[in-house]
């Protein structure tokens, strides 16, 4: 319970919670998961439970357990010694190259075209880019209080906007949903909750995360892993009635929309049913997901390259090339990114999730073998 003294260790306190776990939020909530939930939801209509549960597994479980295991194992480093000495710096280099040239950039291009140009179409799409770079330095520049930072600032200005949105599109539903357009809404939602990436994020950010809780003071292992699960805890709730409400929204629609229709034409659609008064709230609330995501991705890049290189590489000076080079590639805009993103994620996430698998069973593992085959076996089924 909060407010329990582990054995030397110190009390947790409740506001430490609720801040690291609206910047676990943050974290994980980027643009794309605004995007995906009222199209799984279109997809459910009547069967809209289903289709909840699905995306609440893969998309809100999978994600968290996945942080919790890795804290609970010690770090990211304790799963993949047993699959090679360079498994762990292989794995999570290939992972930050996608943060810099993939994730980070589609959160700048995002906000700016569905964000900022939605509300205003004259915005100028590059003096943008800079100064959303110069945001995103400037709140990752700082290794030890970059959560404290998201937690106390961004993140409840991001969370109160959805939280009212979610309840007015509840409230005063859009519509009626009609049958499923799809044979199975719970494996259809299932499977389109792994196109949020949150359960590559657990393993970028796992070392950010459990540094910031280090840094409240919470360093016993016990207190720690606690403190991880109650910041978990929050951070599922927030994203369950996040995604929850938005995917009931689509469901509500369901009769009224083609199933052909573009995920963020789908979103614009809704929220101007909603209210037109919304559409700048919601405008602010892409912004915030993007530029939080933004945030804590560069610092886990930074992180990773000085931890790597034994300081070799200062924190700030890769934190500085991380924002560089995805500024220039942000300026190919959404489409462009995503064409290449796919077969990305598709590589990354069955070896992650072998991981996973072999983090929970770690105490019965027979030997270094199972790790090394079940991973090498999928990473080259995955690549194939």
């Amino acid at each position: 319970m909060l407010g329990d003294t582990p054995s030397g260790g110190k009390n947790i306190k409740f506001m430490d919670i609720l801040i690291l776990g609206f910047a676990f939020f943050a974290t994980y909530f980027g643009a794309g998961n605004l995007i995906f939930p009222p199209q799984l939801g279109l997809n459910s209509g009547s069967s809209f439970l289903a289709g909840l549960t699905g995306l609440t597994v893969s998309g809100i479980f999978l994600p968290i357990f996945t942080l919790i295991v890795i804290g609970l194992n010690g770090d990211v480093h304790s799963i993949m010694d047993h699959v090679g000495k360079s498994a762990y710096n292989v794995l999570l280099f290939a992972l930050m190259i996608v943060c810099t040239f993939v994730s980070i950039p589609r959160t700048c291009a995002t906000a700016i075209e569905l964000g900022i140009k939605g509300n205003i179409p004259s915005a100028p799409f590059i003096p943008l880019v800079v100064v959303y770079f110069a945001i995103t330095f400037y709140m990752a520049s700082d290794k030890n209080n970059v959560m404290d930072k998201m937690g106390k600032y961004l993140t409840p200005l991001l969370a109160i906007i959805l939280v009212v949105i979610a309840i007015m599109g509840i409230a005063n539903p859009l519509g009626t949903p009609v049958a499923p357009s799809v044979p199975n809404p719970f494996t259809n939602a299932f499977l389109g909750g792994y196109n949020t990436g949150d359960v590559l994020v657990s393993f970028i950010m796992a070392a950010v995360f459990i540094n910031s809780i280090n840094g409240k003071g919470y360093t016993e292992k016990g207190e720690r892993n606690k403190a991880l699960i109650y910041c978990g805890l929050v951070a599922f709730v927030l994203l369950l009635i996040i995604y929850g409400s938005l995917l009931y929204m689509g469901a509500c629609v369901s009769g009224d929309y083609p199933k052909t229709i573009g995920r963020a034409e789908l979103l614009v659609a809704i929220i101007q049913r909603v209210g037109g008064a919304v559409m700048l709230p919601m405008g602010i609330a892409v912004v915030l997901a993007c530029l939080t995501t933004a945030i804590g991705q560069v610092a886990a890049v930074a992180d990773f390259f000085n931890t790597a290189t034994h300081g070799k590489l200062s924190y700030k000076k890769v934190a500085i090339v991380c924002s560089v080079c995805s500024a220039l590639t942000a300026l190919l805009g959404v489409d462009g990114i995503v064409t290449y993103v796919g077969w990305i994620f598709g590589v990354c996430y069955p070896p992650c999730l072998a991981l996973l698998v072999l983090g929970c069973l770690s105490k019965v593992v027979p030997n270094e073998g199972a790790y090394k085959g079940s991973v090498y076996l999928v990473t080259i089924y995955a690549i194939m």
